[in-house]
């Protein structure tokens, strides 16, 4: 007897998942007996195992979840900005934190997971340069910054925010990349190089109008095993607290 065929959208359907069906499908979200199936029209057999496609781990993750804690940055009920959104490790963590919009840009393009893009506290803006951004794209004021930039310094990227509206106030966490904020062809791994990186970032974030509060070695390693740290500055002047030269009191990693 030949096995009784559905649609897949129809069986996702009864899954109950939020979401549309046919979106979860196509957005590579269902697997079916392991794998991923992208066709909403697909026929499967009735009896099929079909499962939502669990998150992939995404390092990002790991490093902003220990950059919130260890510094202390409230995030529910505020507007974040996540510069280098990629899959969107740093905007999954700012929306389980509680935040009430997250505005997700990359260079990119098709590189959010679809979960996010679904997700209406997701502004995607994909495709979208740093430099590009104003008022128009983002129109409200921004209380969280998050940024985590490859083959632009942190410094950079930060002076390409000034056209938006910043809270005084609002907090920042980035990543500082040693290879890219000292323009090396290679990823430098002594202290003294992690230390003229942070050095430098801090001055490009005073530059552009962020008092520097905290610094700390990132838990999780970059691509190819590169150190990296994570900077906590505020929106406005700051007193310089003990720590690197121009604010950044050093934090250890937890």
């Amino acid at each position: 007897m030949p096995r009784r065929l559905r649609r897949l959208a129809d069986l996702v359907a009864e899954l109950g998942l939020e979401g549309d069906p046919a979106t979860l499908v196509s957005s590579g979200e269902i697997e079916v007996e392991g794998f991923t199936v992208t066709n909403p029209e697909a026929r499967v057999a009735a009896g099929a195992r079909v499962a939502r496609r669990q998150a992939p781990a995404l390092r990002g993750e790991a490093k902003l979840r220990a950059a919130l804690g260890a510094f202390d940055v409230a995030v529910a009920g505020r507007v974040a900005l996540d510069v280098g959104a990629a899959a969107g490790g740093f905007t999954r963590v700012l929306l389980e934190a509680g935040a009430r919009r997250v505005y997700a840009v990359d260079a990119g393009h098709g590189q959010l997971l679809g979960s996010l893009r679904q997700d209406p506290r997701v502004v995607n803006l994909e495709a979208t340069n740093v430099a590009a951004l104003d008022r128009e794209l983002i129109p409200e004021v921004i209380e969280v910054v998050t940024v985590d930039v490859s083959y632009l310094s942190l410094s950079a990227a930060l002076a390409q925010l000034a056209s938006l509206d910043l809270a005084p106030g609002a907090d920042l966490v980035g990543l500082v990349k040693p290879m890219f904020e000292l323009r090396r062809a290679t990823a430098p791994v002594d202290d003294v190089s992690l230390d003229a990186a942070l050095a430098a970032a801090i001055a490009g974030a005073v530059r552009a109008g962020w008092g520097a509060m905290a610094s700390m070695v990132s838990p999780v390693l970059g691509a190819r095993g590169a150190r990296e740290l994570l900077l906590h500055a505020r929106r406005g002047p700051a007193a310089p607290p003990e720590g690197h030269p121009g604010g950044g009191a050093a934090v250890p990693a937890p």
